[in-house]
């Protein structure tokens, strides 16, 4: 019950963050109403459920959002009124988040699943890793290149223009978490890794770094919502993280002996240094976005094993 409630919880703070996203890029009144009304409902929804006694101060952070929303939402009115919505909630929004993070780490349940994000996930990285075993050298450089200028450029332009902001984020709101709407893309992210890589490392650990993070993300979220019990670190569980490990270990070997031709116990060894690594990372991965962490984690680990194993 408390993971449901709290998981509530961080679904409303993504909404409100949301919310004033759309106000401050010019949104039009009355969808703004109703998606307040829509808030409000779903507040009033969630503090009907009983809660444990740690919880009590995410429930206590719910109510002041509710009366701050039912005080400050200015019905079908003109841009003023909605920047004094925004300034009134958005004090309840920061207690509610900071509630929230106050949370045992292992109590903070997983984020929704999101389907065409992890399909995303997945083509992105083993196209990435498979053209790291083609590319001439130079382009594996040049091309992430490419879209991290676009990334960041990207990202400075939706600071400073909140209208900016709205139209990239519904253009990838399919595929983009609520939170993202205030801060660096995961995508940003994971192109900038991948630009330090290749810059870098290998070509096997870069290979490797970014299949490790194609498939072993995916297997822990899969595995762990569905036979999670042991919880871990940050809502993630000893069966994804097991998941994440084995899947990125075959995944790497597969590449390595495939793609660079190593003989199978070489091959094997260095995807299980990748693939635990990997795993490893993720668990660890609270601040940093593990898009850019997993990759140049493992792509390091591996290079300094390809080193001791005497393996170019």
């Amino acid at each position: 019950m408390e993971a449901t409630f709290t998981l509530e919880g961080q679904r409303i703070a993504d909404e409100l963050a949301s919310l004033f996203e759309a106000i401050e890029g010019g949104a039009a009144s009355p969808s703004l109403v109703a998606r307040a009304t829509d808030v409000a409902e779903r507040l009033r929804v969630a503090l009907r459920a009983e809660v444990e006694p740690r919880a009590t101060a995410v429930q206590t952070a719910l109510r002041e959002a509710l009366e701050a929303l039912e005080r400050a939402t200015p019905g079908d009115a003109g841009e003023a009124a909605w920047a004094r919505f925004v300034e009134q909630v958005r004090p309840s929004h920061e207690a509610l988040a900071a509630a929230l993070a106050r949370m045992s780490a292992a109590a903070r349940p997983p984020r929704p699943m999101n389907r065409a994000r992890m399909i995303m996930h997945v083509l992105m990285g083993s196209t990435s890793a498979l053209l790291t075993v083609v590319l001439p050298r130079g382009w594996l450089v040049a091309l992430p290149l490419v879209f991290v200028v676009f990334a960041w450029t990207s990202e400075f332009s939706r600071v400073r223009s909140p209208a900016v902001n709205a139209r990239l984020m519904k253009f990838f709101g399919p595929v983009a978490h609520a939170h993202e709407w205030h801060r660096v893309n995961s995508s940003t992210w994971f192109v900038t890794g991948l630009l330090l890589i290749a810059a870098v490392f290998p070509r096997p650990a870069c290979a490797v770094a970014v299949m490790a993070l194609a498939v072993g993300d995916p297997a822990a979220s899969l595995v762990g919502r569905r036979f999670g019990r042991t919880r871990l670190r940050s809502g993630r569980s000893v069966e994804g993280t097991l998941a994440f490990a084995v899947v990125a270990t075959v995944a790497s070997a597969v590449l390595l002996r495939l793609g660079f031709h190593m003989r199978p116990s070489m091959a094997l060894a260095l995807g299980a240094v990748a693939g635990i690594t990997g795993a490893i990372t993720e668990v660890s991965s609270e601040r940093l976005d593990d898009n850019f962490s997993i990759p140049v984690t493992v792509a390091a680990v591996v290079t300094a094993a390809q080193l001791l194993a005497g393996v170019s």
